[in-house]
């Protein structure tokens, strides 16, 4: 029992000694070893559902990125800094100060992102680089249970990329205040009468239950 209390106050102190690092700090750390990837990023496919997705490429302002990145041209600089230039635009707000441009960009194949095993990943699959850190997501996006899916639910799998919905520079979504009700087109006004009145099916439950047990037993 001691020794196991002894371990969890051994725990909150290596804790309390990483939340206390602020985000240089954690720049500074360097490359520690990756959790375990797979060796080909898209073996994450393989034991699931065929799907497809629409090419994101085609959204892409700046695709090709050897347009400018060509040897010559723009060499690639990993430091960490404000971007002033080029790109200035983005704001990275993802991974607690963590991340920096190449911890997704391949510094070397400039057209492709790039995994945490340095595995070149096609920017029309942001599923594979997305899911090494959320591999839950990544499974319930699979399976069907995040994500938006076009088309209709029979037939091929044609589901939304994660970065259709979500800014992979800063993914979180924004709240938002939700939309007003429809108003009801001219001429037409809805009176609710008891005529009209639907019951709930909680109350549909419970008529039911006391004419079959009028006794309430």
């Amino acid at each position: 029992m001691k020794k196991s209390i002894w371990l969890i106050l051994i725990s909150l102190c290596w804790a309390s000694v990483g939340f206390g690092l602020d985000s240089a700090e954690i720049r500074n750390l360097g490359e520690g070893p990756a959790s375990h990837q797979l060796q080909d990023p898209a073996e994450a496919i393989a034991r699931v559902p065929a799907f497809v997705t629409d090419s994101r490429v085609r959204e892409l302002m700046f695709y090709p990125c050897t347009n400018c990145h060509a040897t010559g041209m723009v060499e690639p600089n990993s430091n960490v800094r404000q971007l002033e230039e080029m790109h200035s635009e983005v704001q990275l707000q993802h991974g607690g100060g963590r991340f920096w441009c190449m911890t997704c960009h391949s510094e070397k194949d400039r057209n492709h992102l790039t995994s945490l095993k340095k595995q070149p990943i096609s920017f029309d699959q942001p599923h594979l680089l997305c899911g090494q850190c959320h591999f839950a997501r990544q499974k319930d996006f699979f399976r069907g249970a995040h994500g938006k899916r076009k088309g209709n639910w029979k037939g091929e799998r044609h589901l939304t990329n994660c970065t259709e919905c979500h800014n992979p520079h800063a993914p979180s979504i924004p709240a938002r205040l939700p939309r007003a009700k429809p108003v009801a087109r001219t001429g037409h006004v809805v009176v609710p009468t008891e005529e009209h009145y639907t019951e709930e099916v909680w109350e549909q439950k419970a008529e039911h239950h006391s004419k079959k047990n009028p006794l309430g037993h």
